[in-house]
């Protein structure tokens, strides 16, 4: 993005349909001519957004579980190969990725709402 142009927000959903550490939204991102799954949770009361992408496989996190996080509910877990990351950062510290982490997603929270932005991916409708 040429730094001359102004990041549009896009509203995602109100603040609450992301529950702490539970549940997740589902968005799609576009770049280069390719569409990218996404999500965001909540952890420790921050909003935080993702490619949903395993950082060892190109497979989406939850696979056919559609659950994001461990059953401890500290971790975000990789259904197909097991990779474990920290929900606030993104980092893989468990599994065949370890140390390698998301591609994070810039998303912001005001007025009841969580909005999406960002300079290398574009909202996809």
């Amino acid at each position: 993005m040429r730094s001359s142009q102004v990041m549009s927000q896009h509203h995602l959903c109100q603040s609450g349909v992301v529950e702490e550490r539970a549940t997740s939204f589902s968005f799609r991102v576009i770049k280069d001519g390719r569409i990218w799954p996404a999500f965001i949770v909540r952890f420790d009361g921050k909003a935080v957004g993702y490619l949903n992408v395993c950082a060892h496989a190109a497979l989406q996190l939850e696979g056919r579980q559609s659950r994001l996080f461990s059953r401890d509910r500290q971790s975000l877990v990789c259904a197909s190969h097991g990779a474990v990351y920290k929900p606030d950062t993104g980092l893989c510290i468990s599994g065949p990725c370890k140390g390698l982490s998301l591609i994070p997603l810039n998303i912001t929270e005001r007025d009841d709402g969580l909005y999406f932005s960002d300079q290398e991916y574009e909202y996809y409708d």
